[in-house]
């Protein structure tokens, strides 16, 4: 085989191998908003299952429990700032608990010892009190107040929900198993970027 046939040879691997790795990272990518989409499912029907038991039974109830005003988000920047970093920081807790799970991989170890798998389960009971806690008082307010309710989450609810999924969805894949930092990189700034635009909507986008 002459030289120029083997360079070609070689150039065609490394093509099919990068091409390789390109679908891999982007089926992967993929995986994780199916299951950012699976995870935006249940926590809307919980929302709306909560929402409508209210409606029917306790509405009048949850009202003056609640009592909202529903004055409004002031239309500032500085306010936009101020959710987003809010928001930011609720997604720096679904982050840290990755960083937990991600660690033993980055030291080279293949299993858990048994204080990291306490660390881990404590996160976790928190992080699914804190979901839990948020469907029953989104889902609360909604069968109080209704279409006020409504127009008041939207249009920025959804843009958050798909963040908080997104980065729930990575976890969920990053428990067990090592993630591949691009994959996390990418779908950590997806959420982010998202969060953003979320805030932006809440403070200057009033239905």
């Amino acid at each position: 085989m002459s030289g120029h046939s083997l360079r070609t040879l070689v150039a065609g691997t490394s093509l099919e191998r990068e091409a390789v790795r390109t679908t891999a990272g982007e089926v992967s990518i993929r995986g994780t908003v199916g299951v950012a989409a699976r995870i935006s499912g249940a926590v809307a029907i919980g929302t709306c299952s909560v929402a409508l038991v209210v409606d029917v039974a306790l509405a009048a109830a949850a009202r003056r429990r609640l009592d909202y005003p529903f004055t409004g988000v002031p239309a500032r920047p500085a306010e936009s700032a101020a959710i987003f970093l809010h928001n930011v920081r609720a997604l720096g807790a679904i982050g840290g608990l990755l960083l937990v799970a991600q660690s033993p991989y980055w030291a080279g170890k293949m299993t858990r010892g048994r204080l990291h798998r306490a660390i881990r389960r404590a996160g976790e009971a928190l992080l699914a009190a804190g979901v839990a806690a948020n469907v029953f008082v989104v889902g609360l307010s909604l069968g109080a107040y209704g279409r006020r309710m409504v127009r008041a989450v939207l249009p920025h609810g959804p843009v958050e929900l798909a963040a908080y999924a997104l980065a729930l969805a990575l976890y969920l894949e990053g428990r067990d198993e090592p993630l591949p930092a691009r994959r996390a990189l990418v779908i950590i700034a997806v959420s982010i970027s998202l969060l953003a635009v979320a805030a932006l909507l809440e403070t200057f986008v009033n239905l």
